[in-house]
């Protein structure tokens, strides 16, 4: 595993990863730390109590929006919810819903920090940032949240507080995405389930290849 220094940006190859798909250890998080693991196919999963960790697993589990697939209970349960969408409107409250959701379990690498919030905070600065919020009844139960660069989403966090309002939140945001001529979805390795929708695996070297692209 390579050790990063935080005053130095960069990152090694991600054909030196290890089997896990663990490449380093170090670095900062922060916009300029992400964005940078973002480009060069890493994202950053760790335990908060550790030193940061980057990522780039083999395969990788993506979504192409163009080729979304959603089964019928799904639909008909999104239709019987009758959820309202809105993007870009509220990244602090999406964050903040699916921090309260993450968090109640023990302290683990799914847990959404404030460091990590922060640091999308400034991603939204830098116009990067793409958040789906999901309402029903006013109030807000779920979304999405990450971050875009040409045409591809990296997406880090997605929940809900009712049923099906997650599986709204990344239908929805795949919609967006295929009208927008976005070609692929990042979701990483480790997702939230979401049923009734299909995903796709492709090796770390097709991934690193449409990144490129």
């Amino acid at each position: 595993m390579f050790k990063l220094e935080s005053a130095i940006l960069a990152f090694p190859p991600a054909d030196f990863a290890d089997s896990d798909g663990l490449l380093a250890e170090g670095g900062e998080i922060n916009a300029n730390w992400l964005l940078e693991g973002y480009k060069n196919g890493f994202y950053l999963w760790t335990n908060p109590m550790r030193y940061p960790k980057w990522w780039t697993p083999n395969p990788r589990i993506v979504l192409f929006p163009d080729k979304l697939n959603v089964s019928k209970q799904v639909l008909k349960g999104i239709e019987d919810a009758n959820f309202e969408v809105t993007f870009n409107q509220d990244l602090i409250g999406v964050m903040k819903l699916i921090q309260a959701v993450e968090n109640k379990a023990e302290m683990n690498n799914g847990w959404l920090t404030g460091k990590f919030i922060n640091a999308y905070l400034e991603i939204e600065k830098k116009g990067l940032s793409l958040s789906v919020e999901v309402y029903k009844d006013k109030e807000l139960v779920g979304g999405a949240f990450g971050a875009s660069n040409g045409r591809l989403y990296f997406g880090e966090y997605i929940n809900g507080t009712v049923e099906y309002a997650k599986e709204f939140a990344l239908i929805e945001l795949a919609k967006k995405l295929q009208n927008e001529n976005y070609v692929l979805m990042d979701l990483q390795k480790e997702t939230n389930e979401t049923v009734g929708i299909d995903l796709d695996e492709i090796s770390r070297s097709e991934y690193l290849r449409i990144l490129k692209q």
